[in-house]
């Protein structure tokens, strides 16, 4: 199993230590742990308790209510515990099975799942070329355990990247596993050397039952290999809030907003006397609630922005140049572009375990309640494009990012959309709606966009305003 010496158990997950290097890196299952299984193991936990309370009704029965209700709530820690010990005894039974052609001599105790692998060695006579090895991939930055590197006769010569599994089923997550694996840069020897991985062709799950059958499943390494990075681009994103200093918010002298609202007066004014087609413009964005300068209402650092926003856009659409001297900043025009679509991977197609999607569901419910109507009048606007991002029906990896990209923009924005157009405008996607560029996006673009998220959040990059422009832009930090 795996060495103590290179694996621990921390706060952030299983973090593997190099041992020539030095650095940390999350373990493979870790990684894939960013998917939570909250919700399905909610189900799963309640239905223990159910069969516990039902079975064995002779050990509560008697017991005062807390007593009783201790015991209950405990029988699914109970349980996983089993399930963990029996997993890693049927590992370290197939292990020594490997090394030796023998088995240990406690090994009668697991009883069926010991008969099922004795069937599988028996019957596929796997030829062991690394067994129970730590694999590292500095480039993505990840390290894991794997069970066993191996040819079976059933594929020649061919290096087969092979798991052992105890489970009541095989999930389609576990190609991403034996991906990851493959896909390692080096493993780390029995003297703790670190060697060049070997690259395996092909990769297999062997799964045990306790009836003593077994079921031996390929996966697909390049779509797991696919969903994998994908997975790790997520888990390096900070999901910790990440409060700063208390700023301190900039005045503005009323003298200054009283200049400012003049200089808006004499555009609107401008505009009205000479621009009657500007002028039909500026009356449709002209909000109900905002209002006008005929009355004695002294607007706000906020509505004078607003209107200063409106009288760009209709200058800039009208060629209105000047005004009274003063230049106005016209809204830059960009080319209306679409996200190009990009060559779908093999795992585009394949369906998301619903414990993921459960898990994403629970979490919109959780945040505050604008963010909640931010995101579903995003998905809105998707699904008038005809590019949906709904999770209903039959969601994939693609669209299980899009969403947890967009809802951790929403939240670091405190439910502003206007991060994630920052965003999409940063690298040219524009031309339509929000909701509808999103639903366009594919893995690739997903990964990029949270990528640049990551970079605001760790403070590698920085949003900042143009005056030129009047827009938001992405920038590098300038460290001086």
């Amino acid at each position: 199993m795996t060495s103590p010496k290179l694996a621990t158990t921390t706060t952030r997950g299983r973090m593997y230590r190099h041992p020539t290097t030095g650095n940390e890196y999350p373990s493979v299952t870790t990684v894939l742990n960013v998917i939570g299984k909250g919700e399905a193991l909610k189900h799963w936990a309640a239905g223990e308790v159910a069969k516990y309370a039902v079975n064995q009704k002779d050990n509560w029965l008697g017991l005062d209510s807390a007593a009783a209700i201790d015991l209950l709530k405990r029988e699914p820690l109970r349980s996983l515990d089993r399930a963990a010990s029996r997993g890693t005894d049927v590992h370290a039974i197939a292990e020594t099975y490997a090394r030796t052609g023998t088995l240990p001599t406690w090994a009668e105790a697991i009883n069926g799942y010991v008969d099922a692998l004795k069937r599988f060695f028996d019957e596929h006579q796997p030829q062991p070329v690394l067994i129970e090895q730590t694999v590292f991939n500095s480039e993505i930055g990840y390290a894991g355990s794997f069970d066993m590197v191996c040819k079976l006769e059933t594929y020649g010569d061919a290096l087969i990247m092979l798991d052992y599994k105890t489970s009541k089923a095989i999930y389609p997550d576990v190609a991403a596993q034996l991906a990851a694996y493959a896909n390692g840069t080096e493993y780390i020897d029995d003297n703790e050397q670190a060697q060049p991985m070997l690259k395996c062709e092909r990769g297999v799950v062997v799964r045990f039952a306790v009836n003593g059958e077994y079921e031996v499943v390929e996966v697909d390494l390049a779509a797991g290999w696919q969903y994998f990075k994908a997975v790790r681009a997520v888990h390096a994103i900070p999901t910790k809030p990440l409060l700063l200093n208390r700023v301190k918010a900039t005045t503005i002298d009323s003298e200054t907003l009283q200049q400012r609202a003049e200089y808006m007066k004499t555009r609107v004014k401008n505009i009205k006397d000479n621009y009657p087609a500007a002028l039909q413009q500026l009356v449709a964005l002209w909000s109900p609630t905002m209002p006008t300068f005929k009355t004695d209402h002294a607007h706000t650092v906020n509505e004078i922005r607003t209107i200063e926003k409106w009288l760009n856009e209709c200058e800039a659409d009208h060629t209105i140049p000047f005004v009274d001297g003063r230049p106005t900043t016209p809204k830059p025009t960009k080319p209306v572009t679409a996200p190009q679509p990009v060559t779908p991977t093999p795992y585009e197609g394949l369906e998301v375990h619903t414990i993921e999607v459960a898990t994403l569901r629970a979490r919109l419910n959780t945040l505050a309640p604008k963010i909640q109507q931010v995101a579903k009048t995003l998905a809105r606007e998707a699904n008038a494009a005809k590019k949906p991002i709904s999770l209903s029906g039959k969601p994939t990896m693609r669209k299980v990012l899009i969403v947890s990209f967009m809802l951790d923009a929403l939240e670091l924005g405190e439910g502003d959309v206007d991060l994630i157009k920052t965003i999409l405008e940063h690298h040219n996607y524009t031309g339509l709606t929000t909701g509808a560029i999103l639903g366009a996006l594919e893995i690739g673009d997903t990964v990029t966009l949270a990528e640049t998220l990551a970079g605001i959040k760790e403070h590698r990059l920085e949003i900042t305003y143009n005056n030129k422009t009047n827009l938001f832009q992405v920038e590098k930090v300038n460290k001086k």
